[in-house]
């Protein structure tokens, strides 16, 4: 039976849609590529039409039964409906609670279909944080709603950039708020996350060392412009040392990524995530992903917006989601999960 990866629709009056159909079609001729795509049946067709895209799903289903009938007979490409908008009210690049609702029910029954054992990796496209407020809820990212359908507080975000790592010490804070972070204890305990998902998932290689950066520049004496490095980040080493942790560092940013780059790290561990955007966005700028780890399945996502200015017109660049959805045909296995 085949291993499907699902693709939740983002946010509908972004180029999500757009994406997800142009880049479904790129697999076409592939034998091992099974998709679901989760989202609105009539923003598709009205996005479709309006672009004059081909639909390239093979069949399409309103339910869990209906998509396991479906898989069963090895459909590779299947449409799964999770609502259905008015579209004459519909306007691209346009935000309401409409389409905040749609994008959270698209999320919603994605991960239902991979809970329920019908999917095996997800990829997810962009959402509107003013959407889903327009819509009444709380959440106001893809990170905030998996939390809360996977019952799950402790996730953490990884940037997948070629062949580096990259955790941030703190997730979407500002950079004054996130220096305030940089603390012993918070660096030991981002460390031993990062070791416990070394040692328990095929994805990274325990042959090589996580690396940890520094917050200040280094002197040509090779002393620290600041404090943090010898009050916080060298002793938080020392203490993961102690603990069996193979970390190294502070290591200055010019020398960290340059020997990223060429694989030398199992992990990387920033301390701003300033730092881990920059780098992802130099070292591979069309094929980063974000990697959520903390839930029972992989969740892949494209490291872009939700493409509101770029909506209706057929202009998307699909290089971002394509190789998000590469990256989740390979970890179809169960292997790769922590």
């Amino acid at each position: 039976m085949k291993r499907y990866a699902v693709l939740s629709m983002g946010e509908p009056s972004g180029t999500s849609p757009e994406m997800i159909m142009k880049t479904v079609s790129e697999y076409a001729d592939d034998p091992s590529a099974a998709f679901i795509a989760v989202g609105d049946e009539a923003i598709f067709r009205r996005t479709a039409k309006d672009l004059s895209l081909p639909l390239p799903f093979s069949f399409y289903v309103e339910n869990e039964k209906e998509l396991a009938e479906v898989e069963e007979a090895g459909e590779p490409f299947i449409f799964y409906s999770s609502s259905s908008s008015d579209v004459s009210s519909f306007s691209y690049g346009c935000v309401t609670a409409e389409t905040g609702a749609a994008s959270f029910e698209a999320l919603r029954s994605a991960v239902s279909i991979i809970q329920n054992g019908l999917g095996h990796t997800l990829v997810t496209s962009p959402v509107s944080g003013k959407a889903l407020e327009c819509a009444g809820y709380a959440e106001r990212s893809v990170f905030d709603m998996l939390g809360r359908f996977a019952s799950s507080s402790r996730l953490s975000n990884m940037l997948l950039a070629g062949s580096m790592c990259i955790f941030g010490l703190t997730h979407r804070r500002s950079l004054r708020s996130a220096i305030d972070e940089v603390r012993q204890e918070n660096i030991v305990s981002a460390l031993v996350d990062i070791d416990s998902l070394r040692t328990s998932s095929s994805f990274f290689s325990r042959s090589r060392p996580i690396a940890v950066s520094s917050l200040n520049p280094m002197c040509p004496d090779g002393t620290w412009t600041g404090p943090d490095e010898e009050k916080s980040i060298i002793p938080a080493i020392a203490t993961a040392a102690r603990i069996g942790i193979d970390a190294i560092g502070p290591l200055p940013a010019e020398e960290l990524f340059e020997r990223g780059v060429r694989g030398e790290f199992s992990a990387i561990l920033v301390m701003t995530a300033g730092e881990a955007f920059a780098a992802a966005a130099s070292a591979s700028p069309d094929s980063t992903a974000v990697i959520t780890w903390g839930l029972p399945f992989m969740r892949i996502g494209p490291l872009m917006d939700a493409g509101l200015s770029e909506a209706g017109k057929g202009i998307a660049r699909t290089c971002r989601l394509k190789a998000a959805m590469d990256i989740a045909l390979r970890l179809r296995s169960a292997s790769f999960l922590a």
